[in-house]
């Protein structure tokens, strides 16, 4: 009776009315919760039964939930199924598993060598972002207290004291390293690594030397015991973490920047490195890895479930890893600022791993030392002076805010950030380079006014605006780095690509217009090689812009919203329904409200983007792709033209320079090839396709109707123009579905510029 009253007291702070207001109960405190409905004995009650009459009296809409219980509370919770819910529970097979845990178990060779093994996955794994309480701490060695354990010494234990626990030890240490650049910035946040509120636990008695000579030892106890199974396989696992460990030590900022050479030896060190994953993975042993390990420690928010990497795979991550940690040591080589862009530019194209990015950056500013052996504001300067020929006068207090230098190395740190941030960060910094460019405009005309007095210092014809010519460039950049982002990170409809390309055409076109001026004002052959290098990146962008439009045009008018009527009538990847003006019109509004507010260049509006649009669709689809065509031949001379530059005296600049315009002929190339099995297969020249846009509207419309009246039965008396009409739509419908099944989409291949489609057209 008790327990059931107690029941009852519990249950009645619960609101059932889907409006009631959010009021305290009379008496308690805000926000205090009730005390836990629970038997006189301490056990739970059972409240299924209670719960389901509850919830089958519930209206829509209605809530059941205590007093309490307000607004903010539930925008925080979880939902009831969310798997996050069970990451810490400890089931029966669980509790099994947990209970077999011993440290003092005699370990055989190829038990350690399972264990090694599945440290490694937890270890690549929590470099691919996930948490501590996924990856090393459900590894029960790697968590231990190791105070008095004879750890390196020929125990009792010997495999576990002279081999596991080196290796083990040796895996905390390099973490340590890691972790340390994770925390040096904070650059990432939760994004990338799993930061959370756990203290980490990386062996911080154990310094890099004594894991060396942990490691050392181990390799001598494996080598007696050569002949075992398992002791060829821990020998290279062993040999190889030596190797990492080592490098991370050389590769550190402050090592490099201490002595330049210690970028080579790690570099070397990682060329030593050798890891393959055996095909004997040893013998698993229960109790070592606890997956559940999240109970035991006090977390903001439950952790969402993450599967460790595969063996291979793993071996393929750890090799990718040291291939990236080549860009720091190429980093500390870099010979100018320029060479310095092409460099960053190519670390987000290639998106290392979280570690590798935050080390790059950490390399080029740190301690208010930057790569080039110059200060922050020298650097800003030197970028200035390689690209226009300023006289002191134009940059003389320039750098009194410091605003440019901070904004400078922002645009750095955007680029070593992943692709999603990247992108995001890209467009908050948009509206800063606009600010500066406009106090550079006031301190160009300020300049030059004192330089050339009588002269019209506001005239562009006169004035060559030297700092603000160059922050517009670099705000340029930085446009068509979001822009072009969003393609990578599929972001993008394919119904919206002819608008982000329309777009980004125009950008483009805005780029190359301002380096011609550049070059005009721009004395000096090494200024004006530099602007040529840049000018072949950007021309040849912008006929790639205009072909990847006018393609996206083509197959949005076939095969999104102007084609597919139904899904079922459709073998189209995607199925669009043909939205209002006013929802195109608030759509672009969204894609473009970053641009819209900047001073240049010149914001394209939706109606200019209609009318563009409209002169499209008066163009027939073998018209577009013949067009397409001539763009990205454009592009290819513009790109193959670059090979035959040559610089004696820059020749890393031009190597990395030559990269760039490698993988955007990757791109052009692979599209001249798809859009010219296009043309060969003829399927472009149907009778029933030869039709312009606006056409193609007008039988989507007619055909519509038509099925619309025959699914009611309702078939009014139609002239024979009319009939004539709904065969010809129909026929035109077909047509659009026979292309539809060749299955013409966008993809990316692999190897080529991510920022850039690829259109493939496996079916013509």
């Amino acid at each position: 009776m008790a327990d059931s009253e107690q029941l009852s007291s519990g249950l009645s702070g619960l609101s059932l009315d889907a409006n009631a207001a959010e009021v305290p109960e009379a008496g308690s405190a805000e926000g205090q919760l009730p005390e836990p409905i629970v038997t006189s004995d301490g056990e739970w009650i059972d409240i299924t039964t209670l719960v389901d009459r509850a919830a089958s009296e519930l209206a829509s809409g209605a809530l059941i939930k205590q007093t309490h219980f307000t607004l903010f509370d539930a925008m925080m919770s979880v939902e009831v199924m969310d798997p996050r819910l069970d990451m810490g529970i400890l089931t029966a097979d669980d509790a099994l598993e947990v209970s077999q845990w011993d440290i003092d178990r005699q370990l055989t060779l190829r038990e350690a060598l399972w264990v090694a093994l599945q440290l490694l996955r937890c270890e690549m794994t929590w470099h691919g972002s996930a948490s501590l309480l996924q990856t090393l701490y459900t590894c029960n060695y790697f968590t231990a207290n190791v105070d008095g354990l004879p750890i390196g010494q020929d125990s009792s234990n010997a495999v576990r004291d002279m081999v596991l626990f080196p290796i083990v030890i040796a895996t905390g240490v390099g973490c340590r390293y890691v972790w340390s650049e994770f925390s040096r910035y904070n650059l990432f946040g939760e994004e990338d690594v799993q930061m959370g509120t756990i203290e980490p636990q990386f062996f911080a008695d154990f310094s890099q030397h004594d894991a060396d000579i942990l490691l050392y030892e181990a390799r001598m106890y494996l080598e007696f015991r050569m002949n075992e199974p398992g002791a060829r396989e821990l020998i290279e696992i062993v040999d190889s973490r030596r190797h990492w460990l080592r490098a991370l030590g050389l590769l550190s900022a402050e090592r490099m920047i201490e002595d330049a050479s210690a970028a080579a030896d790690g570099l070397a060190e990682l060329r030593q490195m050798h890891v393959a994953w055996p095909d004997d993975e040893g013998t698993p042993v229960r109790g070592v890895f606890d997956p559940k390990c999240m109970r035991r420690y006090a977390a903001a928010a439950p952790i969402k479930p993450r599967e460790l990497i595969e063996g291979p795979a793993c071996v393929q991550e750890l090799e990718r890893m040291a291939k990236d940690l080549e860009l720091v040591e190429s980093l500390v080589r870099v010979e100018s600022v320029e060479h310095l862009v092409y460099m960053f530019q190519k670390i987000h194209i290639r998106a290392p791993s979280p570690f590798v990015r935050s080390l790059l950056m950490t390399t080029l500013a740190n301690n208010e030392h930057v790569v080039l052996a110059e200060s922050p504001e020298a650097l800003v300067r030197r970028a200035v002076l390689e690209m226009v020929a300023a006289p002191p006068r134009a940059l003389a207090g320039w750098f009194a805010n410091g605003d440019i230098i901070r904004v400078f190395l922002d645009w750095f740190r955007t680029l070593a950030q992943n692709p999603p941030r990247a992108r995001r960060v890209a467009y908050k910094c948009l509206g800063t380079w606009d600010a500066l460019q406009g106090e550079a405009e006031q301190a160009d005309i300020d300049a030059f006014g004192a330089e050339h007095p009588g002269r019209d210092a506001a005239d562009p014809a006169q004035n060559p605006f030297w700092v603000s010519s160059w922050v517009y460039h670099m705000k340029l950049m930085l446009l068509e780095g979001a822009l072009l982002g969003g393609v990578r990170l599929h972001v993008y409809a394919a119904y919206e690509l002819p608008i982000i390309f329309g777009y980004a055409t125009q950008v483009f076109e805005a780029h190359a217009a301002h380096l011609d001026r550049m070059h005009m004002g721009a004395p000096g052959a090494a200024r004006t090689q530099r602007l040529q290098r840049v000018g072949v990146l950007v021309r040849a962008q912008r006929e790639m812009a205009v072909a990847t439009w006018l393609i996206s045009h083509m197959f949005e008018r076939l095969l999104v919203f102007r084609a597919p009527w139904h899904s079922k009538h459709s073998d189209a990847a995607t199925v669009l329904r043909l939205e209002s003006t006013s929802a195109q019109r608030a759509r672009y509004a969204l894609r473009f409200r970053h641009v819209s507010m900047l001073g240049s260049p010149t914001h394209l509006s939706f109606d200019g983007w209609c009318a563009s649009a409209e002169h499209l669709d008066e163009c027939l689809l073998p018209e577009l792709l013949g067009h397409a065509q001539n763009a990205l031949s454009a592009a290819r001379t513009i790109l193959g033209d670059a090979k035959d530059h040559r610089d004696s005296g820059n020749a890393s600049v031009v190597d990395a320079w030559a990269d760039a315009c490698r993988l955007l002929y990757a791109v052009v190339v692979a599209n001249l090839v798809a859009m010219a099995r296009l043309q060969q297969s003829g399927v472009l020249r149907a009778k029933e396709l030869m039709v312009s846009g606006a056409a193609a509207l007008e039988y989507r419309q007619c055909f519509l109707q038509a099925d619309a009246d025959d699914a009611a039965n309702d078939r009014p008396v139609r002239s024979k123009k009319q009939r004539k009409d709904i065969e010809r739509a129909r026929k035109w419908r077909d047509a659009v579905e026979a292309l539809a099944r060749n299955k013409l989409n966008v993809t990316c291949v692999q190897g080529a510029h991510p920022d850039w489609p690829v259109f493939s057209v496996p079916g013509a």
